[in-house]
């Protein structure tokens, strides 16, 4: 069963969003980002939830901490209709989606599934590792394509991704990148070494999420 962290400073919120959670998860709900940040290494959630305010720059400051200090875990936020304008900057530093408080029960378990795959190893769903990525430095191949990033919704999101496997076990870190461009415009937004290297980081016209974007905002 997936675990979820939840971060919110009101305790209304925080058990009502406990609720929605508890039927198919393992919960942990914490009242501050202190609190909640000293929980992420020892519990290893699947993902965390968080409060964002567009009042205060807390919730920014808690994705460039996992930025910092190469935490992978699944991000979306929570927060009112005004927190919408923050969601930009949000993506840029690594949130996987916002939802608008209050939400439905369907709403929420749609945001939920649509992070959680993600991080699962399906098999099926990734590309085999590549012969250049396997033989290579991972962390010196990540610099270089983040690097040379040509697309702007690339800029500095190539990461070693690392899949859950069951059992507490963890597959061995890949090459990866997650598009809110190929998200935002309905296509699988996790993609790999050779797509970054060849696309991402050579020629995003080949991209049908990079063509959508650039018809959308030239018309």
């Amino acid at each position: 069963m997936p675990k979820i962290l939840i971060i919110h400073s009101n305790k209304a919120a925080r058990e009502f969003i406990e609720k929605l959670a508890t039927p198919h998860h393992l919960v942990k709900a914490r009242d501050s980002w202190t609190s909640g940040m000293k929980t992420i290494r020892p519990y290893r959630p699947d993902l965390l939830i968080a409060e964002v305010d567009p009042r205060s720059s807390a919730a920014m400051d808690m994705l460039r901490y996992l930025r910092r200090h190469h935490i992978r875990t699944p991000v979306i936020l929570v927060g009112p209709a005004a927190a919408g304008v923050l969601l930009p900057t949000a993506m840029h530093l690594g949130a996987s989606d916002f939802i608008e408080y209050p939400m439905e029960q369907s709403a929420f378990d749609q945001a939920i599934s649509d992070v959680l795959p993600s991080t699962t190893d399906t098999g099926s769903t990734t590309p085999p590792v590549s012969a250049e990525e396997a033989g290579a430095n991972l962390s010196e191949l990540e610099k270089r394509l983040n690097h040379n990033m040509v697309c702007v919704a690339g800029k500095n999101q190539v990461y070693l991704q690392s899949l859950i496997q069951g059992g507490g076990r963890t597959s061995k870190p890949r090459v990866a990148l997650k598009c809110p461009l190929r998200k935002q415009f309905g296509f699988p937004p996790d993609v790999y070494y050779e797509h970054i290297r060849d696309i991402c980081c050579g020629d995003p016209s080949i991209c049908e999420a990079f063509r959508k974007f650039t018809a959308l905002n030239s018309a």
